[in-house]
C-alpha cells in the first residue's frame, strides 16, 4: 500500500523537501540512535575498520578504557553509536546515554553521572533488576547526583526503553559519593555479570567542549577515577572528544596514560564515503512512490567537503542552507549545482561573517586573506607581521575564529608549531 503523504493533508504546512521527493532535510544532525525520536543506525555509513578496532578491544579483555579523538564535527560520537549497538549485539549492555564533562566538573560531579549513566543502563536493560539490593543501594546516590532537576528521565537501550525518577530530597549526606560511589559501581558490575551480560560499555562525550584549563581538570579526574572505577571488571569505557583535548585528558598524567596507552584519531571520512552516507539518507526519506531527486548535486558536494575538512556537521549546514535558499529558483526534478550553491552561499555567510564578527575580526581575516590568500595555512608567528598585535592577542584571536568555525587548527606534526587554516564559511566567503 502507498505510503500517505502527510502534506496532502488539509491544512498541512508548506514542505520544501517535496519539491525533491523527500519527507523532510537529509540533512539533519542529529547523532544516529535508536530511540523512537531517533533516526535509525542504519544509515550509519563508513568507519568499518576504526569499528573493527573498537570492538576487539572492548571484546579482547575484561575492561578497557579506549580514547577516541577528532575534529569537530568528523562523526566521532555516531561512530560510538554504531559501536555500542554491535556490542549490544555480542551480549554487552550499553545505552544511547552519554557521560558529559563540564567546566566546573569535580570527581563528585562525573562518578555520580558514571553511577547514573551504568544505573539507567541496567534498568532499561533489565527493568526487573529494579529491586535487586545493588539497584537499591545506587538509586539512593543517583537521587543526590541529580538533586538539582526534579522530574523524570527517560533512557533508550537499543531496542529497550526504561525510565528512572530523579529526587528532590537528598536522603544521603552528598559526600557519600565518593565514599560509596566506587562500592556501588562495583556491586552494580557483579549484578551485570550475575544477569549473563558480557559488560557494560559507557560513553564519557563533552570534551572537544572544554577550554584547555577544564581539560587539565578532567585529566585529574580520570586519574582520581582509575583504580576505583575505570579499572573494574565488566566495565568498557570510551573517552570521546577532540584531539588536542583527548590528548590533555589522557595524557597529562602517568597513571592515565597506563590505562588510555594510545587515541584511535578519526580522519575525514573519504569523499565517497560522504556519498554513500547522502545517499542512504535520500533513500530512507524518499516519498514511496516518487523518484530521488537529491537535492544537491553529487559533483557540488564533491567540491564543497573539502572546505570544510572533515567537519560533517558543518558541511551538512552548507548543503540545507543552499537547499533553502535556492528551492525556488532551481529548476524543478533537477539537483542544485555547484555554481548556482556557491553563489547563494557565499552571499549568505558573507552577511553572517559581517554581522556576527566585530570589525577588530574582519580586519584580521581580511589581512589573512590578503597576505597570500584564502587556503595556505598560517602559525601564530607568521600572523604577528600580519595582524600586528601581540602573541597573546594572537592566541586570544585564533581561539575566537575557531569558536565562531572560520579557523581550525591542524594537528601538530612532531615538535613543529600549530598551522592553523581557514576552512568553512570562510573559505566559501574569500573564495
Amino acid at each position: 500500500m502507498p505510503e500517505i503523504d502527510p502534506d496532502d493533508a488539509p491544512g498541512a504546512l508548506p514542505n520544501l523537501w517535496r519539491v525533491f521527493n523527500l519527507r523532510e532535510s537529509p540533512y539533519f544532525q542529529e547523532t544516529l540512535g535508536s530511540g523512537h525520536r531517533s533516526y535509525p543506525l542504519s544509515l550509519f555509513v563508513g568507519r568499518a575498520a576504526e569499528t573493527r578496532h573498537i570492538l576487539a578491544t572492548i571484546g579482547g579483555s575484561r575492561s578497557s578504557r579506549q580514547a577516541i579523538g577528532g575534529p569537530t564535527g568528523v562523526g566521532k560520537t555516531t561512530l560510538v553509536q554504531s559501536v555500542k549497538a554491535a556490542a549490544i549485539t555480542a551480549g554487552y549492555w550499553a545505552s544511547d546515554e552519554l557521560v558529559p564533562f563540564y567546566e566546573t566538573d569535580t570527581t563528585e560531579h562525573i562518578l555520580g553521572r558514571l553511577l547514573g549513566a551504568l544505573y539507567d543502563t541496567i534498568l532499561a536493560a533489565r527493568p526487573k533488576a529494579s529491586h535487586h539490593a545493588a539497584m537499591d543501594a545506587a538509586q539512593q546516590l543517583v537521587r543526590v547526583a541529580r538533586l538539582t532537576t526534579a522530574g523524570g528521565v527517560s533512557v533508550s537501550i537499543l531496542g529497550v526503553g526504561g525510565g528512572v525518577s530523579k529526587g528532590t530530597t537528598p536522603i544521603t549526606p552528598s559526600g557519600a559519593m565518593l565514599l560509596d560511589g566506587p562500592r556501588v559501581i562495583r556491586d552494580l558490575l557483579d549484578l551485570v555479570h550475575e544477569a549473563g551480560a558480557r559488560g557494560v560499555v559507557l560513553h564519557l562525550n563533552n570534551l572537544e567542549n572544554l577550554t584547555e584549563r577544564a581539560a587539565d581538570r578532567a585529566a585529574d579526574i580520570l586519574r582520581s577515577l582509575r583504580d576505583p572505577v575505570l579499572m573494574l571488571d565488566g566495565l568498557h569505557v570510551l573517552l570521546v572528544g577532540t584531539t588536542a583535548a583527548v590528548a590533555t585528558a589522557t595524557g597529562a598524567h602517568a597513571q592515565v596514560r597506563s590505562v588510555f596507552p594510545t587515541t584511535l584519531t578519526l580522519e575525514a571520512m573519504p569523499i565517497r564515503d560522504v556519498q554513500a552516507m547522502l545517499a542512504a539518507r535520500y533513500t530512507y526519506l524518499t516519498i514511496e512512490g516518487r523518484k530521488l531527486v537529491p537535492p544537491i548535486a553529487h559533483d557540488a558536494v564533491a567540491t564543497l567537503y573539502p572546505l570544510f575538512r572533515g567537519d560533517l556537521r558543518s558541511l551538512l549546514t552548507a548543503l540545507e542552507d543552499g537547499a533553502r535558499l535556492l528551492v525556488g529558483v532551481a529548476k524543478l526534478g533537477a539537483s542544485i549545482g555547484l555554481d548556482e550553491l556557491r553563489v547563494a552561499l557565499r552571499q549568505r555567510y558573507d552577511a553572517i561573517l559581517r554581522t556576527r564578527l566585530d570589525a577588530r575580526r574582519q580586519a584580521q581575516l581580511d589581512a589573512w586573506v590578503q597576505q597570500g590568500g584564502p587556503s595556505g595555512y598560517r602559525t601564530q608567528k607568521s600572523l604577528r607581521p600580519i595582524w600586528g598585535v601581540s602573541q597573546g592577542a594572537i592566541s586570544n584571536a585564533l581561539a575566537d575564529l575557531e569558536r565562531q568555525g572560520y579557523v581550525v587548527a591542524l594537528a601538530r606534526e612532531g615538535k613543529e608549531p600549530i598551522r592553523y587554516v581557514l576552512t568553512g564559511m570562510a573559505r566559501l566567503v574569500f573564495g
